[in-house]
């Protein structure tokens, strides 16, 4: 066998290697849902802080009125029925939706 067929020969397993990895790495999809959620998550705080007008950790109905989705719902998402949301229970409705 001449050295030029050996080189041949014993960079074979090599490329096939390298071509099983590119395939996989092309069919893996990238993990995204980190940064989604994080991004979600300061879209609904966002959305909460701007509806809470007098900036005291919660959501009147009054306040509330602002967001006609949140509005329809308000009684649904004040799980404790204190007639008020708080961060958690704002979030927790739009959380419960994504997943």
């Amino acid at each position: 066998m001449s050295t030029r067929s050996l080189l041949t020969f014993s960079s074979l397993p090599v490329l096939l290697a390298g071509a099983a990895l590119t395939a996989y790495a092309q069919t893996k999809a990238p993990s995204a849902e980190q940064p989604a959620a994080a991004q979600d998550k300061a879209v609904i705080e966002a959305s909460f802080t701007r509806a809470d007008a007098n900036s005291d950790g919660k959501l009147t109905k009054e306040e509330a009125a602002k967001l006609p989705a949140v509005a329809s719902k308000f009684d649904e998402m004040d799980k404790n029925k204190d007639g008020a949301l708080s961060l958690e229970e704002f979030s927790a409705s739009f959380s419960a939706k994504t997943n």
